[in-house]
């Protein structure tokens, strides 16, 4: 035992110095901090990369993170000609402040700094950090967030002060072994008051901080510089959209003591980041496959990331594709263009695909047209995302001799199987789009995109030469256009709204036994991030139905910060139904359906402005005006008729404006003008038993 105890003893001066001397050369944060996903570790440089994150991609800090691009840099003077607060100005007395040039002591003497603001999910978090130039001394600084933008009377370079202003405190006590931050609010007016402290937690929890001892920030002395998170989400700061923020210094930790240093006071801005947004897109004009080839004809492309534009386009004057010699497809004056912008002022990405092609022949004349118009856009901001295909379109278009217009999204006409093989079909106006938000509650970091394909023609034949042995299969596409956007989500100083839009209208629909082909003309819809579309019809006739002149239809829709709209309309005139050698059994001048539907924090509502029924007659009796809503007529030995027919969605009532549907922040409507349903099957003028629509629009708009 005595020999085991010299031995300790001996050896115990040894053990004393080695431990010393690693608590004198060991950092004081031995692990990385875990509050918003920050590396609070007291350097700048994000190692290892990735989350979490830190200020920069090198160790000196001379290259941004950009996974923080709303930070606020602040850079100050040192030495006799920095700005400084005048002797005698005190924190709590904003009325004897004096600006004024001089030199702040090094502890207090402030060389630059930063704020900063991210979102993680819902949880909002603030990161600040500084850098001075002495560091005889503890650090005492300030970060105060101001609402006005007056300037303080007595210290024209800073705002005044108004109730409710923030300051996070950063002190540091014993060179930097205990760190302090605080959050004050305060409690007076631009002269003087006083500072509520808010509790915000405990440190590693809610709150985390820093200094560089032992430094590892190149030509930076050890405490010269200190960083902190803090979890505005979870703490009690009010500080969701500070306007104006500077950063300043104290003598000592109290915060009723004398103020040193000052920077500028800079914005704090909440920006659009168009640099780094994405559009990109593409057109053709024709594509075959067949015989053991693939050939595509007139074809473009374009992209465009961050500010600027992009464009490509390609024109021929005719073109037979081979190997058929044209047999297959043939068509004049092929277009395309695909077209690619990102703008700063809208600060938005959009991206516009065209392809055109005049007297089209398919398939040896199964499939013609004299003009064949895909057209896709797409549009994302910082707020929404939409898609359109406004602007796609047939003229005279027949598929199996038999003329097709008005043809509503993804249609499908079976082709002749003894010609084309079994199976075989054409897609027209085949459209497929989708959206892109951010989750729900998310308030950074998400994005909004759009997508959109359009072709206006899509074969699938399985069998092209059915008389010669084997399948030979074939698939075309006729007037092919794409486009994608897409934008980095808005930094937001609230959590956004859930909030959604929808909207459809058609000119004329018929649902009967047996049924009609086509049983829609004129459908346009938008999807739930609003958006435009629109089509204008030389004529609406759905044979055994409805026939109508010149006819419209429009839906749109719009999410802004604070509401949700849209609004459908469709119009048609020259209006017939019950036809018979006698005449129209109901004929109108002019029918329009509106519904218009808006919601925000205060509500929703929906209403039929802008309806309207002219010139209307049934069965020889003039209806005057536009009737109330849902009039319904009987029509003996044939059915009824419901003139100016609205309902709600969800339940909701007209008389409450829709508002009172089972869905809170939600109203929606659908307006027919006419609604005809034949019910007798031995009717005198031999009609198909069923229902007729002319002129349905919908909206509805939810926000909460």
């Amino acid at each position: 035992m005595k020999s085991v105890c010299k031995w300790s003893v001996s050896y115990l001066p040894v053990l004393m110095i080695a431990l010393a001397f690693l608590i004198a050369f060991s950092p004081l944060v031995l692990t990385q901090s875990t509050v918003g996903s920050f590396e609070i570790d007291g350097n700048v440089v994000d190692s290892p990369s990735g989350e979490p994150i830190d200020w920069s991609l090198d160790a000196a800090g001379n290259i941004p993170n950009p996974a923080l691009p709303n930070r606020t840099d602040y850079v100050d003077g040192s030495g006799q000609g920095d700005t400084i607060f005048g002797l005698g100005s005190k924190e709590l007395q904003p009325g004897g402040w004096t600006c004024v040039t001089g030199s702040a002591p090094g502890k207090s003497d402030i060389l630059k700094g930063s704020v900063a603001f991210r979102s993680i999910g819902s949880k909002r978090f603030m990161y600040v950090d500084f850098f001075r130039s002495g560091t005889g001394g503890d650090a005492h600084m300030d970060y105060e967030f101001s609402q006005s933008r007056e300037p303080n009377p007595a210290c024209p370079d800073v705002p005044k002060r108004t109730q409710g202003d923030v300051v996070i405190t950063f002190d540091t006590d014993t060179g930097g072994k205990v760190i302090q931050v605080r959050a004050f609010s305060w409690v007076g007016n631009a002269t003087s008051g006083t500072f509520t402290e808010l509790a915000i937690g405990s440190k590693g929890l809610l709150w985390d901080a820093a200094v560089n001892i032992p430094n590892a920030i190149p030509g930076v002395s050890d405490g010269a510089f200190g960083e902190a998170v803090i979890n505005l989400t979870d703490s009690p700061i009010n500080l969701q959209c500070p306007e104006f923020a500077y950063m300043k210094t104290r003598s000592s930790t109290a915060i009723t003591s004398d103020l040193k240093d000052r920077t500028a006071v800079q914005t704090v801005s909440f920006r659009d980041h168009p640099e780094l947004a994405n559009a990109s897109g593409s057109a053709f004009g024709i594509f075959v496959s067949t015989l053991g080839t693939s050939q595509t004809i007139a074809s473009v492309s374009s992209s465009q990331h961050g500010v600027g534009s992009n464009r490509n386009e390609d024109r021929l004057l005719s073109v037979a594709v081979p190997p058929t010699d044209g047999s297959i497809a043939r068509g004049d004056v092929l277009f395309v263009s695909s077209d690619s912008t990102i703008t700063n002022a809208p600060a938005q990405a959009t991206d516009n695909g065209v392809s055109e092609v005049a007297n089209l022949n398919l398939l040896n004349g199964t499939i013609t047209a004299d003009a064949v118009r895909a057209e896709a856009k797409t549009l994302a901001s910082g707020a929404a995302s939409s898609f359109s295909s406004t602007g796609s379109t047939f003229k005279n278009l027949k598929v199996n001799g038999v003329p097709v217009n008005n043809v509503i999204p993804n249609t499908r006409i079976d082709l002749p199987s003894s010609l084309f093989g079994n199976g075989s079909f054409v897609i027209l106006y085949e459209r497929e789009g989708s959206t892109v938000t951010p989750a729900p509650g998310q308030t950074q970091g998400g994005t909004y995109a759009a997508n959109l394909r359009v072709n206006m023609i899509h074969v699938f034949a399985t069998d092209i030469q059915p008389r010669v042995a084997g399948k030979q299969s074939a698939e075309i596409i006729v007037a092919d256009a794409v486009a994608a956007s897409d934008f980095p989500q808005t930094e937001l100083c609230d959590v956004p709204p859930n909030q959604r839009v929808s909207g459809h209208a058609f000119v004329a629909s018929a649902d009967t036994v047996p049924s009609l082909v086509p049983t829609t003309v004129g459908f346009v819809d938008i999807p739930p991030n609003g958006g435009f579309d629109h089509q204008d019809l030389d004529s609406a006739n759905i044979p055994g139905a409805v026939s109508a002149g010149a006819s419209s239809s429009e839906s749109s829709g719009s999410l802004a910060p604070t509401s949700s709209t849209a609004s459908s309309f469709a119009q048609a005139s020259g209006v017939c139904l019950l036809s018979s050698p006698s005449g129209c059994g109901i004929s109108a001048t002019v029918v329009k359906s509106q519904s218009n539907s808006a919601a925000n924090a205060s509500g929703a509502s929906s209403n039929a402005n802008g309806t309207q029924l002219v010139g209307l007659v049934v069965l020889g009796t003039p209806v005057s005006g536009t009737p109330p809503p849902n009039t319904v007529l009987e029509l003996p030995g044939i059915g009824f008729v419901i003139l100016n027919e609205q309902f709600c969605d969800n339940q909701g009532t007209l008389a409450a404006s829709c508002a009172d549907g089972s869905i809170l922040g939600h109203a929606g409507l659908t307006v027919r003008a006419i609604r005809l349903d034949v019910t007798a099957p031995n009717n005198p003028l031999g009609l198909q038993t069923g229902e007729v629509i002319v002129a349905e629009a919908h909206s509805d708009a939810f926000f909460r």
